[in-house]
């Protein structure tokens, strides 16, 4: 049975990657300096969110609701594919190594010029509170939604099927970063050991919350950071500080 899930795994993860690719291409190309500025192309703003929104659903929302409600391939259960989002002392282990090391890396990476070239993906001139939060919140739909589907169905239905932690490590990886293949070199290169460290980590630990807590705040920090040190960036409670003071 467990080839069963493998299958469906890898067939959801390719398709959702198409799907959302399919809808998204066309804005994933545009030059950063298309994105600047709210107020001109709130739209955009918008645009990013349910591109995030997508991804969540289509590599959480959609698979979870296949497999564990719909039950398209009988009556599963998480535990039974060794999906866990159970906190144990292996858990705090990983936790204790890995947030230290994320924190200094993205600390140290997000004020560089390759980085701000790059990030934050949204490019709005004055972040209010408001749009920090809301990017947030569909940052970490999307992360969630991703490290159920790499993390989880596939890597676990992987190791299910062949016992083996270095292919269901392999597996997980390949696919993880065939989803970055669009990104540039750094990002593409650094998917690999991100996904492979990750895969490891959750194998190991038997739980989800490690590499969901690790993807969550390095993607938020990379971009809190890229906005606080972009040159054409800046942070204020309200937009209009002028017009309301009048």
């Amino acid at each position: 049975m467990a080839v069963s899930f493998l299958i469906f795994s890898v067939i959801a993860a390719t398709l959702g990657f198409l799907i959302w690719y399919a809808l998204f291409s066309l804005s994933l190309r545009l030059p950063k300096s298309f994105q600047v500025q709210f107020d001109i192309n709130p739209s955009y703003f918008n645009r990013i969110l349910r591109r995030r929104l997508t991804g969540f659903i289509v590599y959480g929302l959609l698979p979870y609701l296949l497999l564990f409600h719909w039950q398209i391939l009988g009556d599963p259960s998480a535990a039974g594919l060794h999906i866990s989002f159970a906190w144990n002392r292996d858990v705090t282990r990983w936790m204790l190594i890995l947030m230290p090391l994320v924190i200094l890396f993205n600390w140290l990476s997000a004020r560089k010029r390759n980085t701000l070239v790059e990030y934050p993906e949204i490019r709005v001139t004055i972040w209010t509170p408001h749009l920090l939060f809301l990017s947030a919140l569909f940052w970490i739909l999307y992360l969630v939604g991703m490290e159920f589907m790499f993390r989880g169905l596939i890597l676990q239905s992987a190791y299910l099927e062949t016992g083996n932690i270095w292919w269901s490590i392999l597996i997980s990886t390949g696919l993880y970063a065939m989803i970055h293949y669009f990104k540039n070199n750094r990002i593409s290169l650094l998917s690999v050991p991100f996904g492979a460290i990750t895969a490891y980590v959750t194998l190991d630990c038997g739980s989800l919350l490690p590499t969901i807590f690790v993807h969550v705040v390095g993607g938020l920090l990379t971009e809190w950071i890229a906005i606080r040190k972009h040159p054409e960036l800046k942070f204020q409670v309200r937009r209009y500080k002028a017009a309301q003071a009048s």
